[in-house]
């Protein structure tokens, strides 16, 4: 008889990002987009604050003169409201927007990509000051 395996319910552990040169990515995540700085570890990663698993940078990755499709893992921030102006401040900063804000059924979104060609999601709720 074959016992039946529960589904795994994992909570995530960090969110790791990979990166050509780390100090231009940890600027330009703390001083560009905002993320809170936890701890260096040697100079290998770097982790910021989210609300839940932290965003680490990880030394040893390549870099990308475009911003890579969207496929594969692209790590989501959600916004509790203001993702139009967000966005706005972003590209005044000189973030590449690769899709613009967008309204799904559950909320609006937005892709960007940091200086390494990496992806990410922009995320607001419908209900959240939207």
């Amino acid at each position: 008889m074959t016992q039946e395996i529960a589904p795994l319910l994992f909570d995530a552990r960090r969110l790791l990002v990979y990166v050509e040169n780390l100090d231009r990515a940890i600027a330009f995540y703390r001083d560009v987009l905002g993320f809170k700085p936890l701890r260096e570890a040697a100079g290998t990663n770097f982790e910021f604050a989210t609300s839940g698993a932290p965003l680490v940078l990880h030394r040893d990755g390549r870099a990308a003169p475009e911003p890579r499709a969207r496929g594969g893992f692209v790590p989501s921030f959600q916004v509790v409201g203001g993702i139009h102006q967000l966005i706005e401040t972003y590209r005044e900063r000189g973030v590449r927007i690769v899709n613009e804000v967008m309204e799904v059924p559950h909320g609006w979104l937005a892709f960007i990509s940091d200086p390494e060609g990496n992806v990410l999601q922009i995320y607001q709720a419908k209900g959240a000051n939207g």
